[in-house]
């Protein structure tokens, strides 16, 4: 989505439809080049289908009996390749249709952010490091205690969650910037930080769907701490954000309650409502590469701004 394509709303507009969303959306993909649209949306999701029609491809689960990620080759490969591999059609359907439904507002989020190069970087960081991370984690919580197989590419779609929370908090520090004539943001994009914070507070708080994940009040309660001194640091070194000069067109408005709504309802149904036998310590790994990925990048882009670079 460019950076102007929100505000080509009909004159008459005075509050976000549906129909100017899908209006503004299609202005933008055409605004596009096609090449850049068909790499975010269709190579992921045709190797996933491409993967799970090959012959014994279900024999590439990563088992929770192996001790560890680097005990053989072959636990290895597993811990890769397993979160490509899915048990069945459904799965495989449900992690694609994710995958796409977090593009469709992570990308014109980084349109409008100036963080295009940064997704297709961070989309490959997660491809190479969150499968073998979330393996990891996996047998550190469960390893020992069953033997069962672990597959498919939700922890990957738990980074491009994470992402769409550090990219929705940078694209309205870049709105902010640009309506204030190149005075401060109204948004600092550190804030996102205290989003992450706040958001595994309730997932280690909250009562989890899949019963071996039982509430951790400790672990949520630093979670908790961690937010709030965040909130404070930030408050005391750049003020609280300020987004009522903005004026954004509806379409505009909407996105980013349309990128809320998708982030929040990422957060609960990864982290908080499981259903029993998915696999919350994948996901937890995944959100926390996922975010932290680009959120390094926002503290070199705001180290290279205080320094004039």
């Amino acid at each position: 989505m460019s950076a102007d394509a929100g505000r080509q709303a009909p004159p008459d507009s005075d509050s976000p439809t549906l129909r100017g969303l899908l209006a503004s959306v299609l202005a933008a993909v055409r605004s596009r080049p096609p090449s850049e649209l068909g790499l975010v949306a269709l190579p992921l999701p045709a190797l996933l289908v491409g993967v799970n029609l090959l012959p014994g491809v279900e024999a590439w689960s990563f088992s929770l009996a192996t001790e560890g990620v680097f005990e053989s080759r072959w636990a290895l490969w597993t811990a890769f390749a397993s979160s490509f591999v899915h048990a069945d059609t459904v799965h495989l359907a449900d992690n694609v249709v994710n995958y796409w439904l977090l593009v469709a507002v992570a990308y014109p989020l980084s349109v409008v952010a100036g963080w295009r190069r940064r997704l297709l970087g961070s989309v490959a960081v997660y491809l190479a490091v969150v499968p073998l991370v979330s393996a990891w984690a996996t047998v550190v919580a469960l390893g020992g205690l069953t033997d069962a197989p672990t597959a498919g590419f939700s922890d990957v779609n738990s980074a491009l969650l994470g992402y769409l929370v550090a990219v929705w908090f940078a694209a309205l520090a870049a709105e902010s910037g640009r309506s204030r004539s190149g005075g401060p943001p109204g948004v600092d994009p550190r804030w996102s930080v205290v989003a992450v914070f706040a958001s595994l507070a309730v997932a280690y708080f909250a009562p989890s769907g899949a019963g071996y994940f039982p509430p951790l009040p400790a672990v949520g309660s630093l979670f908790a701490v961690g937010a709030v001194v965040a909130a404070v640091g930030l408050y005391a070194a750049v003020g609280r954000p300020r987004v009522a000069e903005l004026d954004l067109a509806p379409e505009r408005e909407l996105l980013y309650v349309t990128g809320a709504s998708v982030a929040a309802a990422g957060v609960i149904g990864s982290l908080v409502l499981v259903p029993f036998g998915s696999n919350v310590f994948a996901h937890l790994a995944g959100y926390v590469v996922g975010f932290a990925v680009p959120f390094v990048g926002v503290l070199v882009d705001g180290t290279a701004d205080r320094g004039g670079g």
